[in-house]
């Protein structure tokens, strides 16, 4: 979807909002609506607002309030972005959005994609294969159990990534990137084939597609999601490392999936997400609130939010045709909103996460990450993956560079990351394992 840009959006924007308020959309919370009129009129002048203002003015909060602790715009905010999804495009297919990270309305109109369903990204599935990576979690979890009665004395748990979690009594969850999938019925209305789509990520969303669709009603809510290929793999190389980090005591390490996931878990746990990038589910705001990227609606770029660059993975499934293409690997360690410890071992597309999963338990390549970023508490790091068909075959850190912990999970004020971009170069010939 593009932004509108003519010289009529502020009276769109106005029409847009009006709809919104008479509605009935934002209940009956006067500090819903409070927010939405404020956002509004910073909208309309294109007067840019940030977290402490908002406390403040619509809130009632004081200039000196800890926003580390004191959450509540956020969680406004958030709602306020949900309830805007939830409204209908009016009879032009135009929208009121709340984009992510920013603290301005703006009005959207369809792109040439929307109003069709989007297979750019994701296979059709099969019911088979479903039921397989429900089983591939459980064999995980068993294979935990063996891992945690060997030695904890690896290099590879202390090493920068890994660190935080050996030193922490807290339980670790393993959190698996997972995807909503739905069904589609045939002639004689049974469902032929499961489809995923990166447009359509919830049973409210496929909802509201069927509605804006004639042909939409032969699209089915099956309440199913979906684990990517590359997961199996990643888990694999990134499991027994996490093992290590509670020696003898399973008990301690946990899974689930992010359509699983809740809030209070993010508190009361060390966590280790893996999976793509855009399948962090309720994770992915206060994550790219922290990050000093952003992740485009389609999920296949990675925008650094500070120059600009645009990193887009152009991999599609592999062919018998040989032909070069890149993915990225992202890896990141950072402090939890309660002083637990959160690590990202994820991809953009499929290639990427299986070579950060080897990227997270390689020594080596974490001790040259080290030697880069120093004893960082907090960091990201990026690394381009060049793949000839099925086979990945290297991989080039690309930026890495350390966190503002001071300023983290304090909304808007904090989105940049401290510390500048670290180039590294290696053998394009080598693969990064």
């Amino acid at each position: 979807m593009d932004e509108l840009q003519d010289g009529g959006e502020e009276q769109r924007l106005a029409a847009h909002a009006q709809r919104i308020l008479e509605s009935g959309l934002l209940g009956k919370s006067r500090r819903m609506i409070r927010l939405f009129e404020f956002l509004l009129e910073r909208s309309l002048t294109a007067t840019a607002t940030k977290e402490i203002e908002i406390a403040r003015v619509v809130f009632g909060r004081t200039s000196d309030a800890d926003l580390a602790v004191d959450a509540t715009v956020r969680v406004h905010v958030h709602r306020l972005r949900k309830k805007l999804e939830a409204a209908p495009a009016d009879e032009r297919g135009e929208r009121l959005v709340l984009p992510r990270g920013e603290y301005r309305l703006v009005v959207v109109v369809p792109d040439e994609a929307d109003g069709r369903l989007d297979h750019s990204r994701r296979s059709v599935l099969g019911w088979r294969y479903l039921a397989g990576a429900a089983l591939l979690l459980v064999l995980n979890a068993a294979g935990w159990l063996w891992w945690t009665a060997a030695s904890a004395n690896d290099p590879g748990t202390q090493s920068i990534l890994w660190r935080g979690l050996t030193d922490s009594p807290a339980p670790v969850l393993i959190v698996s990137g997972d995807f909503y999938v739905f069904g589609e019925r045939g002639a004689d209305g049974a469902v032929m084939r499961m489809i995923a789509d990166p447009g359509i990520v919830s049973s409210e969303a496929l909802d509201r597609f069927k509605q804006s669709e004639p042909q939409g009603q032969r699209y089915v809510d099956m309440n199913a999601y979906h684990l990517p290929n590359s997961l199996a793999p990643a888990l694999a190389a990134v499991a027994p490392i996490v093992a290590l980090t509670r020696p003898g005591n399973a008990s301690l390490i946990k899974s689930v999936t992010t359509s699983r996931f809740t809030n209070e878990m993010l508190s009361n746990h060390d966590i280790v997400y893996v999976g793509l990038l855009d399948t962090l589910g309720d994770l992915q705001e206060p994550f790219f609130d922290i990050s000093g990227f952003s992740l485009s609606p389609s999920g296949d770029t990675l925008v650094d939010k500070a120059s600009g660059e645009r990193f887009q993975a152009d991999w599609d499934e592999p062919s018998m045709q040989g032909i070069m293409r890149r993915d990225y690997a992202y890896l990141a360690r950072f402090p939890g909103p309660a002083g637990n410890h959160v690590v990202v071992v994820a991809g953009v597309m499929d290639p990427a996460l299986v070579e950060a999963g080897h990227l997270a338990a390689n020594v080596a390549e974490l001790g040259r990450l080290e030697a880069r970023l120093g004893d960082s508490e907090a960091f990201e790091a990026l690394y381009e993956v060049r793949t000839f068909g099925p086979s990945n075959i290297s991989g080039k850190l690309l930026i890495a560079r350390p966190l503002d912990v001071e300023q983290m999970w304090r909304g808007k004020e904090a989105r940049s990351s401290g510390g500048e971009a670290v180039p590294e170069s290696r053998n394009a010939d080598a693969p990064a394992q």
